[in-house]
C-alpha cells in the first residue's frame, strides 16, 4: 500500500478515535432567551437572527432576534438573546 494511503487511513482513524473521547452534545434551554450547548466544536454562522454550531455529527441552528454568543469555549458555548426556533440538522 502507497505511504499516502496509509498515512491517510491512519488520519481518519485517530479523527474517529479522538471524537469519541470529546464529550456528547447537550443543549439546556433556558426559556426563550438562553440555550447552553455542551460539545461544541464550532461556530459555522452567526449573525443577530442565526447561529449555527458545528457539535461533531450534528449541527445545531438557533434562529431568533438580538441573538448573541457568550462564553465560547472549547467544549461549549452559550446563545442569548429572543430564540424563535432550533433545528438539529
Amino acid at each position: 500500500m502507497p505511504m499516502n494511503k496509509v498515512l491517510k487511513k491512519t488520519g481518519e482513524s485517530l479523527r474517529e478515535a479522538a471524537a469519541d473521547l470529546l464529550p456528547p452534545m447537550r443543549v439546556e434551554l433556558l426559556s426563550d432567551r438562553q440555550a447552553v450547548v455542551d460539545g461544541c466544536r464550532g461556530i459555522l454562522e452567526y449573525n443577530e437572527c442565526c447561529i449555527r454550531l458545528c457539535t461533531g455529527a450534528v449541527t445545531v441552528r438557533f434562529t431568533g432576534e438580538g441573538l448573541q454568543m457568550r462564553n465560547f469555549g472549547s467544549l461549549g458555548a452559550v446563545v442569548e438573546g429572543r430564540i424563535r426556533s432550533v433545528e438539529f440538522v
